[in-house]
Order: C-alpha cells, then structure tokens, then sequence
C-alpha cells in the first residue's frame, strides 16, 4: 500500500471515512460487457483512492467464478470491462484488509495511530489515541486485523438467483436486489458462521453522502433488519459487528453491499 494511501486511511478510518466498494457502471443492463469501479471513498460509491492488489471474483448466472485481477493504473479508482456471455445474476465479491493495533487508555479501547501530536486533532475530538497522549511507556498493544467484504449484484436482460459468497457476514434480502423499488420496505437477514447475527450495526448510505450522513438501520433480534430506500439511485448497506470498547479488540469484519434501486412502477 503507498504511503499516502496509507496515511490518509490510517487516519480516516476511525470514523469509518473512507472505505471500499465494488459497484457496476448499471446494475441491469443489455450490455455484452459493462465497466466495474472499485476503490476507497468518503463520499459513498465516489471512489477517491484505487484499491490495489486485489483480486475480483464474478459468480457468473451458470454458477461458474471468473476470477479478474485489474490492471488499472488510476490512482482514484479500480476499473475493469467485465464480460457478460450470458443472461442472468453475476455477483462481484472481494476482500482487502488493514492491521490495526489497539491500546487501553482510560478503561477502553482505542485505535492507537503511530502519528505525531501536531497532525492530529486534540483527544477531545477524536476517537483514537497517539503515543503522546500517553505519559511514559505506552500499554500493551493488541494487534488486529479490519477486514473488508465488498460485494454487488449486475443482471443481465433478466435476473437469476443470487450467488453466495465467502463473506464472514452474510446478507439475503427477501427480494431480488437488483428489483428494489424506491420507497417499498426490504428485509435483509443477516448472519455470521450460519447464526442470526443479532449484534449487528447497519448503515444505509446513498451515493455520495458521507459517513457521518449515513442512517443507521435497527436491527431485531432474530437478525433481521427492514429498510426502506427513500429515492432511486446507488446505495451502500455496510453491516459489522457492534463494538464494546471495554471488551479485548479481536479481528473486525465488516460486508458492504453496494444497490441500485429502482424507480417507484406506481
């Protein structure tokens, strides 16, 4: 990862800033091909920072994997032509990842970004420590590892089952994604290892709206969650594992879906 890539996700992913997605150009098409963009963005699908390195897989309709590993060289974005020989649901799915480590600093745990005092924020404004908030020898750190699950949905001429992918966080949606219509109710069932993932976070974001502008969408205790997409147009839904602070850090998983949703047919 370079340096500056690095920097600015170090510092920005605290708050959940900038993170990856996978989406197509359009999500129904006719096409005999259609470009895939991918990268890290703040401004939800307006990717800023390419991803490199990563490997694509495309669950084509007849269930066979296309395996595709870009070779974009943008800096703002990932982008590749994806083939589509025949009709049907094709389904994008990959994962990057990034260590973090994390220390005690007032009975909970913090990310702990190795950066100086004059870069930064002071503590009152941020949710993270650095080395000089800490007087003398800095505690135990803990290492961990955040992991990303992105995925989408592209159908060609007509849709077909979708695929499931490896994703340590599963979500079904009790309609065909690519057939949801603005302003209709949607139930999304989630899950972790084949169990109802009751302790789970979900965030709704549409196309270009920051993370702070994200509505967070109620979850029921047998793991389900109902959301209504107030407009047509592109949508990211990331799901994680809620956090306790108080609690030992452990490897973090985190699947985004990235949607187009449909116009109202009434």
């Amino acid at each position: 990862m370079k340096p500056y890539l690095a920097f600015a996700l170090l510092i920005c992913s605290y708050s959940q800033a900038h993170e990856p997605y996978v989406a197509p150009l359009n999500y129904t098409t006719t096409n005999t091909q259609m470009p895939i963009f991918s990268g890290y963005a703040e401004e939800a699908l307006n990717s800023e920072y390419a991803l490199k390195d990563v490997q694509f897989n495309v669950i084509q309709p007849n269930q066979t994997v296309v395996t595709v590993q870009p070779q974009s060289t943008l800096e703002s974005v990932t982008a590749f032509d994806l083939k589509l020989p025949e009709k049907g649901t094709y389904t994008l799915h990959a994962k990057t990842s990034y260590p973090i480590q994390y220390v005690q600093h007032n009975k909970q745990w913090k990310i702990l970004s190795d950066v100086a005092a004059d870069k930064v924020p002071a503590l009152a404004e941020r949710d993270y420590v650095i080395p000089s908030d800490f007087k003398g020898k800095l505690p135990k750190k803990i290492d961990t590892v955040r992991e990303w699950s992105i995925q989408s949905y592209l159908s060609k001429e007509n849709t077909s089952p979708v695929a499931a992918t490896p994703a340590p966080i599963q979500g079904s949606f009790n309609i065909h994604p690519n057939q949801i219509i603005a302003g209709q109710p949607v139930q999304l069932q989630l899950s972790k290892a084949g169990k109802p993932l009751v302790q789970a976070e979900v965030l709704l974001r549409k196309q270009g709206a920051t993370d702070q502008q994200a509505q967070s969408i109620s979850v029921n205790a047998n793991g389900s969650s109902t959301i209504t997409f107030p407009q047509a147009g592109g949508y990211l839904i990331e799901v994680s594992e809620k956090l306790d602070p108080k609690a030992v850090p452990k490897n973090q998983y985190y699947t985004i879906i990235s949607l187009g949703v449909n116009n109202s047919t009434s």
